[in-house]
């Protein structure tokens, strides 16, 4: 049994594994002929803020596999955690009903009381502004398919580092790979938390911080999300921000840099940009499918 709490759980060889098999899954799937090693599994999807590529996906990437699915959407308001119940009580419960359990919740932190009372494979789809393990995986493949590699990369990160478990998560993994360099595009205070960059830091990656687009096409990859509204504190602060910086049709045009979200886009690439060979964010979300299908392979041992 493998639970996938937290990113600072994954080494290298992990993350090949886990890349390697979603490979291996892309082929069977644009073959028609996927293996149902799920068969006689249950899956619960229990969402506690709201998802449409991590639930939808998940819950697709089982049924695939020839796994049942058990969800809550809106748990917080449709569980017995609107009761009061623990996070702890309500991980007994669902583990004794599925054979892995996926939660996505807004507190920052909550798998690892999760992960201490689980007797099944926990996934971590999400906690609050801190994590999201899988979307960084798909991130890793997509990046990898497109570029060959996942080393000697010029990343930018934007457009709120400080709030996006995304960026955190995706920049975290990179830096198990070398000579990769990292720029994180934002206004000033929107900037990484110093624990965060702190955290690069004794990683040995490289990163500076700029509040504008003019490198854009300097970088081999752009990993643009929207500013995190459901994260400020300050309503005022996020309509002061969230249409400062923008990726253009005019500033696409001519670049190689591969663009990718991890949506829902908002504001911070237009609609124009979709037709460019380089915008990359809704094949990364049909990636999403072929990794969370090799990952529930991986905590299952399968």
């Amino acid at each position: 049994m493998k639970h996938i709490l937290s990113i600072n759980q994954f080494k290298k060889d992990d993350l090949s594994k886990i890349l390697e098999r979603a490979s291996w899954i892309e082929e069977q799937y644009k073959s028609g002929k996927i293996e149902k090693l799920l068969e006689n599994k249950i899956i619960a999807c229990i969402f506690f803020e709201p998802s449409t590529r991590t639930r939808l996906s998940f819950e697709t990437a089982a049924l695939k596999l020839g796994a049942q699915v058990i969800s809550a959407e809106n748990a917080i308001a449709n569980t017995s955690a609107h009761k009061g119940e623990t996070i702890e009580d309500t991980t007994r419960m669902l583990c004794s009903y599925a054979d892995v359990v996926i939660i996505r919740h807004p507190e920052a932190g909550i798998f690892e009381r999760a992960g201490k009372v689980a007797n099944k494979p926990i996934i971590n789809a999400g906690d609050g502004g801190n994590q999201h393990p899988t979307q960084a995986f798909l991130d890793l493949y997509t990046i990898k398919k497109h570029m060959g590699r996942l080393d000697d990369l010029n990343v930018a990160f934007g457009f709120d580092p400080k709030h996006s478990r995304t960026i955190r998560s995706l920049a975290l993994l990179l830096s198990h790979f070398k000579n990769n360099h990292f720029t994180f595009v934002c206004p000033e205070a929107l900037n990484p938390t110093p624990d965060f960059l702190e955290d690069l830091r004794n990683r040995g990656a490289s990163f500076k911080l700029t509040d504008n687009l003019s490198r854009f096409k300097e970088y081999d990859v752009f990993y643009a999300n929207r500013l995190q509204e459901e994260r400020f504190e300050n309503k005022k602060e996020f309509e002061k921000y969230r249409k400062s910086l923008v990726i253009t049709k005019d500033l696409v045009q001519g670049s190689k840099t591969l663009i990718l979200d991890p949506l829902p886009r908002i504001d911070e690439i237009e609609t124009e940009v979709d037709y460019f060979p380089n915008a990359l964010y809704f094949d990364q979300a049909q990636n999403g499918l072929y990794v969370r299908m090799a990952v529930l392979l991986y905590v299952l041992g399968l």
